[in-house]
C-alpha cells in the first residue's frame, strides 16, 4: 500500500518555459545568486512550486532533485545563520528569512513525495531501487522545517507529521527502515532520521531555553539508539509509552492519555524505557559533578543549566511530565494587565518613585534604562500560572526562562519565569508563566568582598502556601551556603543562601534563611 501524501496538483500549463532538463537545471543553477541567500531562496522556491506542479518525466525530476540539493542546503544555512542567534520574537526582516527556509524545506519535500508516488506507480522497475534514498530526503526535509519551526519558536506547517509517519510507516512495512542510503549525513537510517523527529518534539522545545536546544539535539544523537519502535500489532510482551497515529498530523503521544482503541494494523509505539533510564543515571553523575568526557557527554554539561535540562527530557521522554493543577480556559475578552521582563527591568518598575529608588541604592548612581511596561491579556490560567497574548505592537525581546512579573489589578506584583512562547504569526505573541510568588520585595544585594551591590528579588516565607524565603538573584551571582546582605527600602537583613531551587540563563532562585 501507498503512503497516503498531499500531493501538488500538475497543471499542464506550468509546462511552458520550465527549463527541467539536467543541463538546463544545471545551467540556471549556475545563476541563481547563492551570495545573496534570500533571492537565491526566492528563485528557487518559485522554481521548486513550477516544478512541483508540472507534468516532468521521472528521470528528469530525480536528476533536478539532486542537482538542487547543494543549493538548497547551502542557502537554507545560509538564511538560519541570520535568524539563529537574533532576539526573540524574530523582526520582520527576519522572519521573511524564515518563512523562505520553511518553502524552500516543503517544496523540496514536496518534490520527493512526487518521487516517492512515481517509483511506487511505475509498472517496471528496472535497476537498483532509488526509493530508500527518496525517503530519507523527504524526512531530512520535514526534519528540517521541524527545526525551524522550533529554533523560532514558531508553528509546526500543517501536513509535516502525516507525511513523516507515512513516510516511515511504509518503509517499515517493507523492510527499509535500516537501510542506509548512499550520501546519507552521518549514516543515518530512514529510522534514525524519524526516531529523531519524534525524540525532537516530545521533548517539549517550546519549553526550552534558546541555549539548550543544541543539547537536547545532541543527546538525541548520541543516545536515540536506546529508543525503540515497532508496529502496534508487535506490542504483545513490549511495552509502549508513546502513540503514533500514522493517519494523523500529529506528534506521538503519551500511551496513558489515549482514550480510544489502539488500531494494531497501522498504528506504532515508540518506547524509549531504556533511553529514561540512562538519562536518569547521567543526571546523577553531572550534578556529582563528574568528567563529562568519561560520561560520553559533550563539556557543555558542566554548565550549571545541564542537569536541569536532562531532567525535563527525563520527564518528557518517561511520559511523566503532567500539569500540577487545572488550566482554566478564560472567555473572550480575559483580564488585561501589564508585565516587565528581566530581573533589573522588574526591580526598577517595582520602585516607581524617586525616593524609593534613592534609598535602596543608598547613593549609588544606576543608570541602567528600564525596558517599558508591556499589556497583555489573559488566554487561560491556573493556581500555577497564566497564559497571556501580548497586546501591544511595540517590539519586545522574550526567552523561555526569563523573569517575568505581572502588575494585578490592585497594584501587586506576581513574579514568575516564563516557561514557553510561540509566535503564531505577525506580530502575535503568546507566553506562559509559571508563578512563583504573589508578592515579593525588592533588594540590593551584597556579599563580603564584592563592591558593588546588585539588584535582587526577595520573596518572604507563607506558611498559607508552604513556601519557604527565596531570593531571585541574577544567575552566578551567588552560591550556596553564602552569607549576603539584603537591603529595601524598608532596612538590611542578613540571610544564608541554602538549596539551589531553580536556575536558567535569565536567573537563578535560592532558598534562604535568617542568618
Amino acid at each position: 500500500m501507498q503512503p497516503k501524501y498531499d500531493l501538488p496538483t500538475i497543471e499542464a500549463a506550468r509546462n511552458i518555459n520550465l527549463e527541467t532538463k539536467p543541463k538546463q537545471v544545471a545551467a540556471w543553477l549556475k545563476r541563481v545568486p547563492l551570495s545573496n541567500p534570500v533571492e537565491a531562496a526566492e528563485e528557487m522556491s518559485d522554481y521548486l512550486t513550477a516544478a512541483n506542479r508540472a507534468k516532468i518525466p521521472h528521470d528528469h525530476r530525480a536528476r533536478m532533485a539532486e542537482l538542487l540539493a547543494p543549493a538548497v542546503d547551502e542557502t537554507i544555512q545560509a538564511l538560519r545563520q541570520q535568524y539563529v542567534a537574533a532576539s526573540l520574537p524574530l523582526p520582520a526582516r527576519l522572519r521573511r528569512n524564515r518563512q523562505l527556509a520553511h518553502r524552500l524545506q516543503l517544496e523540496t519535500a514536496a518534490m520527493n513525495k512526487l518521487l516517492i508516488s512515481e517509483w511506487l506507480s511505475k509498472t517496471f522497475k528496472l535497476g537498483r531501487s532509488p526509493l530508500p534514498n527518496y525517503m530519507l530526503q523527504l524526512l531530512l526535509n520535514l526534519q528540517g522545517a521541524l527545526e525551524v519551526s522550533f529554533e523560532t519558536y514558531e508553528n509546526i506547517p500543517p501536513g509535516i507529521w502525516v507525511d513523516a509517519h507515512q513516510t516511515y510507516n511504509h518503509a517499515l512495512r517493507n523492510g527499509l527502515q535500516h537501510v542506509i542510503p548512499e550520501g546519507s549525513p552521518n549514516s543515518m537510517s530512514i529510522e534514525q532520521v524519524y526516531k529523531t523527529m519524534l525524540l525532537t518534539a516530545l521533548a517539549d522545545p517550546y519549553h526550552f531555553p534558546h541555549i539548550e536546544l543544541p543539547w537536547a539535539k545532541d543527546i538525541i544523537a548520541r543516545f536515540s539508539n536506546l529508543a525503540h519502535l515497532f508496529p502496534a500489532e508487535e506490542q504483545k510482551g513490549k511495552s509502549g509509552l508513546f502513540i503514533i497515529e500514522v493517519n494523523t498530523d500529529a506528534p506521538p503521544r503519551p500511551l496513558a492519555w489515549e482514550r480510544h482503541p489502539i488500531n494494531s494494523r497501522w498504528d506504532l509505539m515508540l518506547n524509549t524505557t531504556e533511553m529514561v533510564k540512562h538519562l536518569a543515571m547521567l543526571s546523577n553523575h553531572v550534578k556529582n559533578g563528574e568528567d563529562p568526557e568519561k560520561l560520553g557527554l559533550p563539556g557543555a554539561a558542566k554548565d550549571p543549566a545541564y542537569a536541569g535540562m536532562l531532567r525535563r527530557l527525563k520527564l518528557n521522554w518517561g511520559a511523566t511530565s503532567q500539569r500540577q493543577s487545572q488550566r482554566r480556559k478564560v472567555q473572550a475578552g480575559g483580564r488585561t494587565l501589564e508585565a516587565a521582563l528581566g530581573l533589573r527591568t522588574i526591580h526598577k518598575h517595582m520602585l516607581p518613585s524617586a525616593a524609593e529608588r534613592s534609598a535602596l541604592m543608598a547613593g549609588q548612581p544606576d543608570n541602567t534604562p528600564a525596558s517599558p511596561l508591556f499589556r497583555c491579556q489573559t488566554v487561560n490560567d491556573s493556581m500555577g500560572g497564566l497564559a497571556l497574548r501580548k497586546l501591544d505592537s511595540s517590539a519586545l525581546q522574550i526567552k523561555v526562562g526569563e523573569l517575568a512579573a505581572i502588575r494585578q489589578e490592585n497594584g501587586h506584583w506576581s513574579v514568575g519565569l516564563v516557561r514557553w512562547f510561540r509566535v503564531p504569526e505577525g506580530n502575535d505573541l503568546f507566553f506562559g508563566v509559571q508563578l512563583l510568588a504573589p508578592k515579593c520585595i525588592p533588594v540590593q544585594v551584597s556579599r563580603q568582598g564584592v563592591a558593588r551591590p546588585w539588584p535582587g528579588l526577595l520573596v518572604q516565607a507563607s506558611s498559607a502556601l508552604k513556601q519557604s524565603a527565596m531570593l531571585i538573584t541574577s544567575p552566578g551571582s551567588v552560591q550556596p551556603d553564602q552569607t549576603l546582605s539584603l537591603r529595601s527600602v524598608d532596612g538590611t537583613m542578613t540571610v544564608r543562601t541554602e538549596k539551589q531551587l531553580e536556575y536558567t540563563p535569565s536567573a537563578e532562585i535560592y532558598r534562604i534563611s535568617l542568618a
